[in-house]
């Protein structure tokens, strides 16, 4: 079994010419080649030795995906270290936590944006060393404690590094990864997440001339899994996007045949297929509505086996002059595998991208887990479930209705808590399996709700279902102790927008939007569809449309986009006591310090 920087010694010595790493800066494309990639880890591993780290050294990285931090790792791995990946946007509470339960000796921080961050939190934790690697904007910083990699990389000598490779062992610790929903770090070994990948690489027959577009940063788990590890352990090239704001632009030019996304990403895309079809004049706007419902007639025709071929004429002509053009904008043209990592996407959404040829394929798993215990195979896929447990794994459901799981890629928590019996780790989510074998996930165990009656659901699904609108961007499910169902909606401002604009509707800004009776008609439109699909104790039948968006920094929404319940419930605590009292308004003392009224809406 390899290691992370054994594996690009490996690939120097077998395709050294061949393709590595893209990453887009200033809007030009660069290219590392694997020697490129070894030169970049070699020098950067004899930088790192002038500060002493050794087998079991902490070093945290802190910043985007840009390639010094991404040799860094192997860098750091290479002398034995262990490597923390921290999100860029991590507040300085969380960074403190991560720095602090980890021992983090040394910190190697993106730019000034990380640098003064951590400053802010300094003498709260063990790090001694800090090495940025943008100094833009520090010439006037006076700490010791900081100091250039640029730097430190002319100081040092360009010696050969093979042998601090061959040093390590396959069951060192090589990532310390935190849980974001756990609040917790697990210890992972090379062994574990390299046989996890491996696992990926095998089921879908992933290879060294496929390419992989790292979308988020590497901190979360499940993306340094199918992004960075698979990458290196398959041979093929990982592409970095320039910023968030490129990376539609960048996903086009590259045209990877893999991608890897939460379920907003994928959810990011329909909308603004749906804001440009908004912002479109009638005549192009009308073809694309038939032509959107023709596409899934045909698609459920295709789905049941009833498909005549008239019907694949007419798709083909579909395709040709809407979808693909629609698909070759974002990217999605050479796609062979669309992974989506946390759970699954609606079934509006998810059967969107496989009638335009998109094949969406869910999985499942978390830090605990290195990262995955199920995917859903190649050309075996459903809406419904997140897969059969991969290879050396086990799925199974306790009396609560929990996932727990047995996998040989497992790894530890850090803090020593018992999350575990016999083997078997307790997920923290609500699920079941299905007649064949496949893991239905319905939500987090901590958020199931129960109503008066006694009546127990996952809000989960519910949010799915109503998120899968374009003009809705997030919604938080409300009921616990409660008669009925009701739900706080969040509007999506582009596709929203575009709306309005198309209806004349006249407003100066997101709040005023959000306050338009024509926009709460257009939500208890759609949610009144929705209900028309759930059980009659399940029917969402009262509402309230957010003044503002949910905010990450604030903890409302994950690094993933997920709802955050316990922090909304501190943060918009005034909506939530006027729900439970059955009023028909709030006053909401928000957390910018500002009071808003909003109207609770019944349905």
């Amino acid at each position: 079994m390899a290691t992370i920087p054994g594996l690009v010694l490996s690939h120097n010595n077998n395709h050294p010419d061949a393709v590595a790493l893209r990453y887009k800066q200033l809007g030009i494309w660069n290219s590392y080649s694997w020697s490129d990639y070894l030169a970049e880890v070699t020098s950067s591993t004899n930088a790192l030795k002038s500060l002493s780290i050794g087998k079991g050294s902490v070093v945290a990285v802190y910043g985007n995906n840009v390639p010094k931090l991404i040799f860094s790792i192997s860098a750091i791995q290479a002398l034995g270290g262990i490597v923390v990946p921290i999100h860029p946007e991590s507040t300085s509470s969380e960074l403190k936590k991560i720095l602090s339960d980890s021992k983090t000796e040394i910190l190697i921080a993106e730019d000034q944006q990380q640098v003064d961050t951590f400053l802010g939190i300094e003498s709260e934790c063990s790090v001694n060393k800090v090495i940025y690697l943008d100094g833009r904007g520090m010439a006037t910083y006076k700490n010791e404690n900081l100091n250039s990699f640029d730097d430190l990389i002319v100081k040092s000598n360009n010696a050969s590094i093979e042998n601090d490779i061959n040093s390590i062992n396959e069951n060192d610790t090589a990532f310390y990864l935190f849980d974001e929903h756990e609040d917790s770090l697990y210890k992972v070994s090379h062994a574990a997440i390299i046989n996890n990948s491996s696992k990926i690489i095998t089921l879908n027959t992933l290879t060294e001339k496929d390419s992989i577009v790292s979308y988020l940063p590497l901190s979360i788990p499940t993306n340094l899994l199918f992004t960075f590890v698979t990458s290196l352990n398959s041979g093929m090239s990982l592409n970095l996007p320039e910023s968030n704001q490129t990376i539609e632009k960048d996903i086009q030019e590259i045209g990877p045949t893999i991608l890897y996304a939460p379920s907003f990403v994928f959810k990011h895309i329909i909308t603004s297929i749906a804001y440009r079809i908004e912002s479109a004049n009638e005549a192009n706007y009308n073809r694309y509505m038939n032509h959107y419902k023709s596409l899934m007639e045909i698609y459920n025709k295709e789905v049941s086996g009833e498909s005549s071929l008239l019907d694949k004429i007419k798709k083909s002509w579909i395709m040709l002059t809407t979808f693909a053009p629609a698909k070759n904008v974002f990217g999605l043209t050479k796609i062979k595998h669309a992974f989506v990592s946390d759970g699954v996407l609606s079934k509006v959404n998810f059967d969107f991208f496989h009638a335009i040829g998109v094949e969406i394929q869910h999985s499942f798993g978390q830090a605990a887990s290195c990262g995955c215990i199920s995917v859903q195979p190649d050309h075996s896929v459903s809406s419904e479930n997140a897969g059969k447990a991969m290879t050396g794994c086990e799925i199974k459901i306790n009396d609560d209705s929990e996932v727990c799981f047995k996998t040989d890629c497992s790894a530890e928590n850090l803090a020593g808590s018992n999350n575990s019996n016999d083997g078997w780790v307790n997920s923290g989510y609500v699920g079941k399996l299905d007649d064949v074998g496949n893991i239905v996930i319905d939500g987090r165990l901590e958020d199931m709700i129960t109503l008066k009656s006694g009546k127990k659901f996952s809000p989960e699904n519910i949010e799915n279902l109503i998120s899968c609108s374009p003009f809705v961007k997030a919604a938080v499910i409300l009921g616990n102790n409660q008669d009925s169902v009701s739900a706080i909606v969040v509007i999506d401002p582009n596709s929203v927008n575009s709306w309005a604009d198309r209806k004349n509707i006249r407003y100066t800004g997101y709040t005023e939007l959000a306050s338009k009776e024509e926009v709460k008609d257009l939500v208890k439109e759609h949610i009144s569809c929705v209900n028309d699909s759930l059980e009659s104790s399940l029917k969402v039948k009262r509402f309230v449309v957010l003044h503002r968006t949910l905010v990450m920094n604030e903890g409302e929404v994950s690094k993933t986009m997920e709802v955050m319940r316990k922090k909304i419930a501190i943060n918009l605590k005034d909506v939530l006591t006027a729900i439970e009292t059955n009023k028909d308004n709030c006053k909401v003392d928000d957390i910018d310090q500002l009071s808003y009224e909003l109207d609770i809406n019944k349905i």
